[in-house]
């Protein structure tokens, strides 16, 4: 019997169910994978925003990562909302001790709705601890001008901050550009290369989750042997098909939707 796919996903609970730990559960299984979590935080949130933050303890998240790596061997891991400078040390130390493979680092500062979703204080640490550990890290424009500390709008800055993001030391830098204009453009660098994936903007209001559906699938589809430029094309295309079928699920600006497996069914990725 072949062996499950796994993938170890460390991010915050969205209790509204858009974005985070459930939309990372609902993209690793649908893609056929075996989906690993840690929650780094709790949120009170729904479709109009995060009404209130609940940090878990730095050593509970610790123990969550040591707990399911030392009896499961994630093929690939992602993180998103890490919150604070306390648990981001946690993830950096675990990561390190276990060495753990294909690294996608979803640096998840705001949220959709302007809400802190990483404590300026951990800013710095992100850059200097976790980007090193990285095979990707998957800015969208706004975290690439934190990360990069230069504006970001148009393609020539976003190639720009790519590579004052990649001196950091990760291994390929992904900025995505739903917020681009006409088109919504994903630049990947790598050190050597520029290349572009995308297309026309797709019309919707309904994009939360978005970032999430993206670092996921890519970590997904690494973890099942896929190489960066085909990995970061499939992950792309999965993300657009769930942005085009974003829904409306409260009063306010609804998710993305990953596409099922009847959606993929026949497709190859």
């Amino acid at each position: 019997m072949l062996e499950m796919i796994k993938v170890l996903t460390i991010a915050g609970s969205d209790s509204g169910g858009g974005a985070g730990i459930q939309a990372d559960i609902k993209t690793i299984f649908t893609l056929g994978a075996y989906p690993l979590t840690v929650i780094s935080a709790l949120t009170a949130q729904n479709s109009q925003g995060v009404d209130s933050i609940l940090k878990v303890p730095p050593d509970f998240v610790a123990a969550q990562m040591k707990s399911v790596i030392s009896d499961m061997s994630p093929h690939a891991t992602k993180t998103g909302m890490l919150l604070n400078a306390s648990i981001l040390k946690a993830v950096v130390r675990t990561v390190e001790r276990y060495r753990l493979p294909l690294l996608v680092v979803d640096p998840v500062i705001l949220s959709s709705t302007g809400k802190v979703l990483l404590e300026s204080n951990a800013i710095n640490m992100l850059r200097e601890q976790l980007l090193p550990l990285a095979t990707f890290v998957t800015p969208n424009l706004h975290e690439a001008e934190v990360l990069s500390g230069r504006k970001v709008g148009n393609l020539q800055e976003m190639v720009a901050a790519a590579k004052q993001i990649k001196e950091f030391g990760p291994d390929n830098v992904i900025i995505t550009g739903g917020h681009l204009g006409e088109e919504c453009i994903d630049i990947l660098y790598n050190g050597k290369e520029v290349y572009r994936f995308g297309g026309p903007r797709i019309e919707s209001e309904h994009t939360h989750g978005s970032g999430c559906v993206f670092s996921a699938a890519l970590a997904t589809f690494l973890a099942m042997g896929n190489n960066v430029r085909k990995g970061v094309e499939m992950a792309n295309n999965f993300t657009r098909k769930a942005i085009s079928k974003g829904s409306r699920v409260g009063k306010g600006p609804g998710s993305v939707q990953p596409p099922s497996n009847r959606d993929i069914e026949g497709e190859r990725w």
